[in-house]
């Protein structure tokens, strides 16, 4: 009998690991632990709104394993999906450091055969990383390894990011609204569903898992979406299925894809506005109806025959379409959301524009074909209607929506914008993209980007809409910057969810706002930690808007220059809360948001926990703003009135001259 190879599969939750014992190993030929803080946080708070929305479960994807057998001791070793895995784990410990009751409390630990107890996720000779997670459990014989060792060590460093923002992020669910921590953690330990997939252990893992890391080949949603809903268009298939290629990657600026995907369009009469609406005669006319059979709006089994049965795929990874500016810098960009997420976004316009109520879903790249499934059984007057709404969708993305974005030879990329430009070379005219300055409506978008449910963008609905039903290509930039601000105004004060308040912004539908003096009282609590990123985040950009009209020394414009809206995960305190000369503050200031400032975290280490003058120094030292914020806090600080003024009194100015920088912007009743 030969050798049996079939992999077993299986649906694993937290309480299934915790009640049989499972154990996990990450082997030596693993990357070390990578994910961001963001990428941490966007899991975390996805879990935390299925929960307060009631959903069955939440699904975060697969894992492949292998079952081996060390020590009379049954132990899956993780092939692929140890980021999503040790994330897990952070999660548990990050309920127990926060002090929260839940059946997650002993979940990263395990009891061995010999009565000892170890860190459930083993990493194979790895003993920091084991002494990491063995000390934060609270097992003994386990030390946590120093602040220094974390920060210069590349298999601990993410790690120990990943749980400060946790643990901060379990802590504000104490005061959150109409969901506890609690609640949180007992949907994490029972509904978090993930798939773990056991290959025999007579496989060749390391040849297994080279293998999986160079082929890349997987069925998409996006692309079956595409096949269900390609089976409704009988006419004018090709011409479709060029549209949805145009739309669809992302990587490259539209008018390049278009180029591409229509080159037999007269170019040399085609200007940057002619792509706004898909017109068949400028670009269609000439698409040979030869290519009909060739288009990819094939069936699911087409599908899966082209991505599973064959290994010589031309199509597995996007094609590198060429670019046509000829006499400037090259420039590139990524988008802030993928394609899954455009299309859903391309949807609930159209839903908007036509009259529809919002799709049911929650909004989530995993949930498309769920979103999609009127309009997957719909008919082929709909599709294409929606086809030809996609177009415009993304040629207002492409426009006013920011991307990252780098130039040859730059080492990092920032959130622009770029404007489009018709040139002529040799012979032939072309339309050229080149960086605009940083604006209000860059570092506004930053803001929005860089807060609130990032696997969601709720704002993008609203605000290509309200650009579509301009009907003019002629905006300015003063136009669209007083329509995103009404929209990101409106969400901020929303009584509703933030998705219903962006379909009813995109639909003209009046809801429930806070009054400012309402909100006011937010920023009066105690709430330390707990204050939304949102707020700090907002007030960067009203800041910006302040300074970029003052009249600045030349040290502080040469900062402000450089000045950008990053992402930022850690609130903390301008006085520190362990005073390194054991001075403390009355808690009302302490937690006041007069006291608090957003960083991220390797900004928050570099000030520990020093005194508010050492931090001062630190700040001016620096060639650039951490937080414009803490600028004005340190240049009130250091004015000749307030020098000698008590502590709570500096603070509650502070906090007082921000309000009126929110007021100010936001609209009287």
């Amino acid at each position: 009998m030969g050798t049996n190879l079939s992999v077993q599969t299986e649906i694993l939750t937290l309480e299934k690991i915790y009640s049989e014992d499972y154990q996990f190993s990450i082997p030596n030929y693993q990357r070390p632990y990578v994910w961001s803080d963001d990428d941490v946080l966007q899991l975390f708070r996805d879990i935390k709104e299925a929960c307060r929305l009631q959903e069955p479960n939440y699904f975060i994807g697969t894992v492949l394993s292998s079952r081996q057998e060390r020590d009379g001791e049954r132990i899956y070793e993780l092939i692929d999906g140890q980021q999503r895995t040790t994330t897990l784990m952070l999660m548990t410990i990050a309920f127990k450091r926060a002090g929260i009751k839940t059946n997650l409390t002993e979940l990263a630990t395990y009891v061995c055969a010999n009565n000892k107890t170890k860190p459930r996720l083993q990493f194979d000779i790895r003993e920091q990383v084991q002494a990491l997670l063995g000390g934060l459990a609270g097992l003994e014989g386990y030390q946590v390894p120093s602040d220094d060792m974390i920060q210069n060590n590349p298999y601990l460093r993410q790690m120990g990011i990943a749980l400060d923002v946790l643990i901060k992020e379990v802590k504000t669910l104490k005061s959150a609204n109409g969901i506890t921590a609690e609640q949180v953690g007992e949907y994490l330990y029972r509904q978090v569903q993930w798939v773990n997939n056991i290959v025999p252990k007579e496989m060749d893992l390391n040849r297994l898992f080279a293998t999986m890391n160079t082929a890349g080949i997987q069925l998409e949603q996006a692309d079956i979406l595409k096949a269900k809903l390609f089976k409704h268009i009988k006419t004018d298939k090709a011409q479709y299925d060029a549209i949805w290629v145009a739309c669809e990657h992302l990587d490259n600026y539209f008018e390049r894809n278009v180029r591409k995907v229509f080159p037999n369009a007269d170019w040399n009469s085609i200007k940057p506005e002619h792509l706004a609406v898909f017109d068949k005669a400028r670009f269609g006319s000439e698409q040979s109806e030869t290519n009909e059979g060739k288009c990819s709006g094939l069936s699911i089994a087409q599908l899966a025959q082209q991505v599973f049965g064959n290994a010589s795929i031309s199509n597995t990874k996007p094609e590198l379409f060429e670019t046509y500016e000829l006499d400037v810098e090259t420039i590139y960009c990524r988008p802030i959301i993928k394609f899954p997420l455009l299309l859903i976004h391309a949807y609930r316009v159209f839903l908007a524009l036509e009259k529809h109520g919002d799709i049911s879903p929650r909004l989530h790249s995993d949930r498309l074909l769920e979103i999609f499934e009127p309009l997957i059984n719909g008919d082929e007057v709909m599709v294409k209607k929606f086809m030809l709404m996609l177009w415009q969708v993304r040629y207002q993305f492409d426009r006013w929506v920011v991307k990252w974005v780098e130039h040859d030879g730059s080492i990092e990329s920032q959130l622009r914008l770029s404007y489009q430009s018709w040139s002529k070379s040799n012979g032939n005219y072309y339309i050229n993209r080149t960086q605009r300055e940083l604006n209000e409506i860059v570092l506004l978008q930053s803001v929005r980007n860089f807060t609130g449910e990032r696997s969601a963008q709720y704002w993008v609905t609203p605000f290509i809409t309200k650009l579509i039903q301009s009907g003019s290509e002629k905006v300015t930039d003063d136009e669209v910057l007083a329509w995103f601000e009404h929209i990101d105004n409106q969400m901020s004060l929303a009584e509703c969810t933030q998705k219903e308040a962006s379909f009813a912004l995109a639909s003209d539908i009046h809801f429930e706002t806070r009054d400012w003096t309402v909100q006011v009282s937010y920023f009066n609590e105690e709430r330390g930690t707990s204050f939304e990123h949102y707020w700090f985040q907002k007030l960067e950009y009203l800041l910006w808007k302040k300074a970029k009209s003052k009249q600045l020394t030349e040290d502080d414009s040469r900062k402000f220059r450089k000045y950008r809206i990053t992402s930022k995960n850690s609130v903390e305190h301008v006085y520190p809360q362990h005073h390194e000369y054991q001075q403390k503050l009355d808690k009302a200031y302490l937690d006041g948001f007069g006291n608090l400032v957003l960083l991220s975290p390797s900004e928050n280490s570099s000030y520990s926990n020093q005194d508010v003058g050492k931090k001062l120094i630190d700040f001016k030292n620096k060639d650039h703003f951490d937080s414009l914020k803490l600028w004005r806090f340190f240049v009130l600080k250091e004015s000749k009135d307030w020098k000698d003024k008590d502590e709570n009194v500096r603070i509650e100015e502070h906090k007082n001259r921000m309000m009126k920088v929110f007021s100010s912007h936001y609209p009287k009743s």
